[in-house]
């Protein structure tokens, strides 16, 4: 925990050099969930828990370099009382090394270092779901001293994302990333709990479907194509990612009934699996990857399944895996978890789909739908109260959103007294109108 006050000649020295935001393999151990929960005496503790997976890995950026000016306006617009801030970064506990990192709560210019102390991974499980639900469940543990003794009022939590969250804290990511029991959680438990220790709303930057669309294939292409397989110019193509040394075998079965696997790597139809891995247990990053080069693949219905084939990994425990299917340019995705009881080889195999190829037109298929605004906010909906999703056009806007969440939640200031604010900071007019909008169910709590 931490006092003091932020110095704005220290922010804008510790700026003169761009951060390098180097590439880690891990958390920095400042920012590991596994030394505890975290312990915050200030007078009231605010959570920013910031998305640094590929489709907002550049809000942490903007972040730091918004965050002088944030300080300072928090200061003298007298939004809250002796805050003590904890920052977080929040990734995708399937698939990325850094899926959770947590600061300290501090109030000076240690919330700097703790910001550049981050790996923006960028990655990303390509399932429209990362672990926000792992972050609430950390944070429900805080040691909030002054409300456990009841001289203290409630915190505020902010989420900055555009995703959904997986509906169960996940036992093994209990374990393996916070150093807890191995025990499966429901999500909405962990939202709950982290309720009754902080007002929680989700800041939500807008983004196109084009734009999202990039964001949920890269991560299943750069595996592939860092593998050495073919993902582009493809009639068909299914990639099966996992992230431990199990070794998972893809089963695709074609129109004329031959199976191209491990065994058969090259149909006769002009089916190749490009990508074998973990034969030998080599990556916790696998992918296995068919395909048919563009003006290839045969009309007709193919199946695809997937089997463990051995076990690297010494617990022997269930595998979640995800398939991508590409159909003439339309992706379908798929999720399962393979030998659930410890399952191998034929006992273990999976029916993951079946689909036809057909190279005439078939539209727009509801490839994307679990990454819609829609979906997302819908189970956003479940676990947070009326008022307190904000949807914002702008993300370069997050820092004036936080702001005002903290002034009208707290009751400082209403939202007519709010936009005169702005406007005195000359704050250009469609960024106040963006602000303003995504603020206008907010009510003093």
């Amino acid at each position: 925990m931490g006092h003091g006050r932020y110095s704005q000649d220290i922010a804008h020295s510790n700026r003169r050099q761009k951060p390098a935001w180097e590439p880690r393999d891990g958390v920095h151990p400042s920012l590991d969930p596994k030394a505890g929960p975290r312990e915050v005496n200030n007078d009231t503790p605010i959570v920013i828990a910031m998305d640094v997976t590929r489709s907002r890995g550049d809000d942490t950026r903007r972040l730091y370099d918004q965050l002088p000016k944030l300080m300072e306006r928090l200061e003298a617009g007298n939004v809250v009382d002796g805050p003590g801030i904890s920052f977080a970064a929040i990734g995708d506990a399937d698939s990325d090394k850094a899926p959770l990192q947590v600061g300290q709560f501090e109030a000076d210019n240690r919330l700097d270092a703790v910001i550049t102390s981050m790996w923006i991974e960028e990655g990303g499980g390509g399932t429209g779901q990362e672990s926000y639900e792992l972050a609430a469940w950390y944070y429900a543990h805080t040691n909030c001293v002054q409300l456990a003794a009841g001289s203290g009022r409630k915190g505020f939590f902010v989420f900055v994302g555009d995703e959904g969250f997986y509906p169960v804290v996940a036992g093994a990511h209990r374990a393996s990333v916070l150093g807890q029991p191995a025990e499966d959680v429901p999500s909405s438990e962990a939202f709950a709990k982290l309720q009754e220790k902080f007002h929680t709303f989700l800041v939500y930057p807008a983004k196109s479907m084009e734009d999202r669309r990039a964001d949920i294939d890269a991560e299943i292409r750069k595996r592939v194509l860092d593998a050495g397989g073919q993902y582009d110019d493809v009639d068909v193509r299914i990639t099966l990612v996992w992230d431990n040394r199990n070794d998972l075998d893809l089963h695709v079965t074609t129109p004329a009934g031959e199976q191209i696997y491990y065994g058969n790597r090259n149909s006769r139809c002009g089916g190749s699996l490009d990508v074998d891995r973990n034969v030998q247990g080599e990556t916790t990053t696998p992918v296995e990857n068919v395909r048919w080069k563009k003006g290839t693949a045969p009309v007709g219905e193919y199946k695809v399944m997937v089997r463990n084939f051995n076990f690297h990994e010494p617990d022997r425990a269930p595998t979640p895996f995800r398939v991508e299917v590409e159909v003439d340019g339309d992706l379908l995705y798929h999720e399962g978890v393979i030998s659930p009881n410890g399952e191998l080889k034929v006992a273990s195999d999976i029916q993951v789909c079946s689909f036809s190829f057909d190279p005439a037109p078939a539209g727009d298929a509801a490839t994307y739908d679990a990454y819609s605004d829609a979906t997302v906010l819908g189970q956003w909906a479940t676990v947070l109260p009326e008022g307190h999703i904000l949807k914002l056009r702008d993300a370069h806007n997050i820092t004036n959103v936080l702001r005002g969440v903290l002034a009208i939640a707290n009751g400082r200031a209403d939202a007519a007294a709010f936009r005169a604010r702005l406007a005195a900071e000359d704050v250009a007019t469609d960024a106040i109108e963006d602000v303003m909008s995504a603020l206008s169910g907010v009510r003093p709590l």
